[in-house]
């Protein structure tokens, strides 16, 4: 069923290939790293029998990574890991994947292996899959399409993102439609990339290299009586015309906040709060965030979905309505929940 959209009653259940989901967690090393809490080359064996000598282990090989059993000659994809691991089909493993890692709509799948401990990882090569581009000035279109939130080119610049020119993945040079709207996110700390394609289908719209639990912005992040973590750059660079004090997560996930991603925020803010979408899903993701980690979470209000889920909708909603009002709205409301003064 793989790439293939099912109806069932009103609800529409979609379904990532596996190559997207591999795509979109650096090879399968981000799934390696996140079920496991760390990625070596030789470790011991995380289910069966377990050796004195540690014969099992992870390895790239042309910018995705696999397991290997050398004992007992097994291996195969990170998805084949989870299946394995959890005891899964190889369904119930892409769905279970998807769930954690934010992508798409995915299955709560319950499954217990191992304890897992939420150890630094030790310092590895990683070989995550090559993504290189060349940039130029916004078109008439890239500048509409970021008016229409009030942010100009001069201040997507600030955030590294910039327009895309050409664009090659994996050493293959990608597609781009003459007038097609193409963003790229560089990530300077890991001289990664996600790169944004606002007018394809949802499966199609992010290419990404940068690992599972970056922040980003945080780099350049001081100390912040209010911290604004949103679940993506574009919103954070909306956001960011009213605030220095934003980052932005990978995904719109619960389990991106492992004990280094909550300490990370912990150290710059006293009062980090969450801001998800405003549907069901983004406030259930936002609820269970903060009630773990004792922070507070914000969101755009209910009564504008389902037109509004975020903050970039949220601008861009009020200056359909009355130009020039976007940002002006997203001002008031932010000060009536006290974020900024």
């Amino acid at each position: 069923m793989n790439g293939i959209t099912m109806i069932k009653g009103n609800k529409k259940q979609e379904f990532l290939k596996i190559e997207d989901i591999l795509f979109a967690t650096n090879g399968g090393y981000d799934i390696f790293q996140y079920y496991l809490g760390k990625v070596e080359k030789q470790m011991s064996r995380p289910w069966g029998k377990t050796e004195k000598k540690m014969s099992w282990g992870v390895f790239p090989r042309g910018g995705v990574w696999f397991w290997k059993d050398q004992a007992t000659e097994e291996g195969g994809s990170a998805i084949q890991f989870v299946e394995k691991y959890f005891g899964l089909t190889m369904q119930e493993a892409k769905d279970k994947i998807c769930w954690d890692f934010g992508l798409k709509t995915g299955k709560e799948v319950n499954a217990n292996p191992v304890k897992i401990t939420w150890e630094k990882p030790e310092v590895v090569d990683k070989d995550y899959i090559p993504i290189s581009f060349t940039t130029r000035p916004f078109s008439k279109r890239e500048h509409e399409f970021w008016n229409l939130a009030e942010v100009t080119e001069e201040h997507c610049n600030k955030y590294n993102c910039f327009a895309v020119k050409d664009l090659a993945i994996n050493r293959k040079k990608k597609w781009i439609g003459k007038d097609e709207i193409v963003f790229v996110f560089w990530c300077p700390e890991e001289d990664g990339a996600k790169i944004y394609f606002p007018e394809r289908e949802k499966d199609q719209k992010f290419r990404n290299n940068v690992s599972y639990h970056h922040l980003w912005n945080y780099g350049k992040l001081e100390n912040c009586d209010n911290l604004i973590v949103q679940k993506s750059v574009k919103d954070m660079i909306v956001t960011a015309v009213l605030t220095e004090c934003v980052t932005a997560t990978q995904a719109e996930a619960v389990k991106i906040f492992d004990t280094n991603t909550v300490e990370a925020i912990n150290k710059i803010s006293k009062t980090p709060w969450i801001w998800y979408g405003s549907d069901w899903d983004g406030v259930k993701k936002c609820k269970e965030i903060t009630d773990t980690n004792g922070w507070k979470y914000i969101n755009t209000p209910k009564a504008l979905l389902p037109e509004v889920n975020d903050v970039y909708s949220f601008v861009r909603y009020h200056n359909f309505r009355n130009p020039g009002t976007g940002m002006k709205e997203l001002e008031k409301f932010m000060k009536s929940k006290k974020l900024i003064l």
